[in-house]
């Protein structure tokens, strides 16, 4: 007999929910200070933004492993 799978309830769902909304505004200042940064002749500014884009994808593929439910 094989174990069901089993995914998020629907309160975990709403809490990622809320936290990639909040996450979402950080993203979003990050880039433009970072956009900033770049512009105005400061080499800090791309490791920011491979910090940001670094974390993104790391936030993106926990959500995504997470959605699938048990490999």
């Amino acid at each position: 007999m094989s174990t069901p799978r089993v995914g998020w309830t629907m309160e975990q769902r709403a809490l990622v929910k809320r936290y990639l909304q909040f996450a979402a505004f950080f993203v979003v200042f990050g880039v433009a200070f970072s956009v900033f940064l770049i512009v105005s002749g400061n080499s800090g500014g791309w490791s920011l933004l491979a910090i940001i884009g670094g974390m993104s994808a790391g936030g993106y593929y926990f959500v995504q492993k997470g959605r699938g439910g048990r490999p």
